[in-house]
């Protein structure tokens, strides 16, 4: 099932390891420059980002891109008010030579400025690079924040502008950021003359970027989700015409069948430490959907579940420990909580409504969720003790949730009543939803871990 463009992103992450990174300095952001994440109401921080400024036509091009993916990362949180270039009163020929002058950004009602450089080594090799520097600073305190150098393959630029983000935004929120990441989904489309919509595997950026498909449509596929540590891939596939879960390795473009289970395989999800995987299946003379744990290297399945109505899409807490699932074994859907061994099932959703699709949080702190609730679905959050539930989305069908590597954003499928289907994300507050773009229609997504 490699494809040429599998082929070509799998060749780019080979390269990716010769990225080498040097820090100059990082200091921690102080009161005065730092972000309430749990305050919706807050003001966007204002931040002037100023272009990288290169010695050559090639360097500021390169330069001028990555200062646009930042602003798009940083803009896309909905915490940040990035400062228009044109309102910037000192010139980029000034801050080269006498360096920030700090009124003059205070002026235009700048918190926080970032200034950085760009150079390219060896343009006329065949494997050219950048060397980029950047220095952080808080306008009113009139100090350095951070600043940071990374040498990588031009190549790689837009990964350097992510990692450059993910800077950013530690500094200014004291949280890990999330930019440094990808997102697998599934992209539908009709090809024309055709009546069956086709179905593929596909990964991207977070922002949208970098765009790859893995599988040529050929086969049906279906609920890809990442390893939570490693770029691994595991997808349900009908590629033999039954329903099998593969594993994709992406740096080495090694697939492999998980197993050759009876009935239907779905819903799979792996535990924090990548070597074992949660899924549903319908095995036995019974036939209906329980949930099972495989242990990767063995091969070895265990049954967690028994009963005899539905037990389906479960995901493990971050310390492994305990597995949250839905079941209807109550009489209709609703959420629950397991040992990872399938012992001490306790309930966690009593309210109006039916509730899907359960994600544990990797802070550990929320569990996410699907709610059907009066012919309308929502996207939710609950504490892993089922205390304060909050509704974050209302559509005509919104389903499919996963988590950002740092826990704070929710990336989920929603489609109209005309029959669109798109990746939505939107923060913990229940603010900033917006469309993520994608070339065709898209639905269950997964979010990936920073790549490093």
């Amino acid at each position: 099932m490699r494809n040429q463009p599998t082929i070509l992103f799998l060749n780019s992450i080979r390269v990716f390891v010769s990225l080498f990174i040097f820090i100059l300095v990082v200091q921690p952001a102080h009161a005065l420059v730092k972000i309430d994440l749990t305050d919706a109401n807050s003001d966007p921080m204002p931040v002037a980002i100023t272009d990288f400024a290169g010695n050559t036509p090639e360097e500021n091009a390169l330069g001028e891109d990555m200062t646009g993916l930042i602003n798009t990362n940083l803009k896309n949180t909905g915490l940040f008010n990035v400062i228009s270039q044109r309102a910037f009163l000192q010139t980029d020929a000034s801050l080269r030579v006498n360096g920030p002058i700090f009124p003059e950004w205070r002026m235009i009602n700048t918190d926080v400025l970032f200034v950085g450089n760009i150079e390219i080594l060896g343009a006329d090799t065949n494997t050219p690079k950048m060397r980029v520097v950047y220095r952080l600073y808080d306008v009113h305190d009139e100090k350095q924040l951070a600043a940071k150098a990374y040498t990588a393959s031009i190549s790689f630029w837009r990964h350097i502008g992510h990692r450059i983000s993910d800077d950013i935004y530690t500094v200014l929120t004291g949280e890990k950021g999330y930019f440094a990441s990808r997102i697998v989904y599934i992209a539908e489309d009709k090809p024309r003359r055709s009546r069956i919509i086709r179905k593929r595997l596909c990964v991207m950026d977070q922002d949208g970027g970098s765009q790859q498909c893995l599988t040529d449509g050929r086969h049906l596929v279906l609920t890809p989700r990442f390893s939570p540590t490693s770029q691994t891939i595991i997808y349900m596939s009908y590629a033999n015409g039954k329903p099998r879960l593969y594993l994709l390795d992406l740096p080495t473009g090694e697939q492999t069948i998980v197993g050759d289970f009876e009935g239907l395989n779905s819903s799979p999800q792996f535990s924090p430490n990548g070597k074992k995987v949660a899924m549903t299946l319908t095995m036995g003379h019974e036939g209906n959907p329980e949930i099972y744990s495989m242990d990767l290297k063995k091969r070895k399945l265990k049954r967690l579940t028994t009963y005899r109505g539905i037990d389906t899409s479960p995901s493990y807490s971050p310390n492994g420990k305990r597995i949250v699932f839905n079941s209807d074994r109550a009489g209709k859907p609703a959420l629950y909580n397991m040992n990872s061994d399938g012992n001490r099932v306790q309930r966690l959703t009593y309210g109006e409504g039916r509730y899907y699709a359960p994600v544990w949080s990797p802070r550990g702190d929320l569990i996410a969720f699907v709610k059907q609730l009066k012919g309308k679905f929502h996207i939710g959050v609950i504490d892993p003790d089922g205390t304060e539930e909050r509704l974050l989305t209302e559509g005509f069908m919104d389903e499919s949730p996963t988590w950002s590597p740092n826990g704070r954003i929710i990336v989920f499928t929603r489609q109209t009543r005309k029959g669109d289907t798109h990746v939505y994300s939107i923060d913990l507050t229940g603010y900033n939803l917006r469309r993520l773009p994608t070339p065709t229609q898209a639905s269950d997504p997964a979010w990936s871990p920073l790549i490093k």
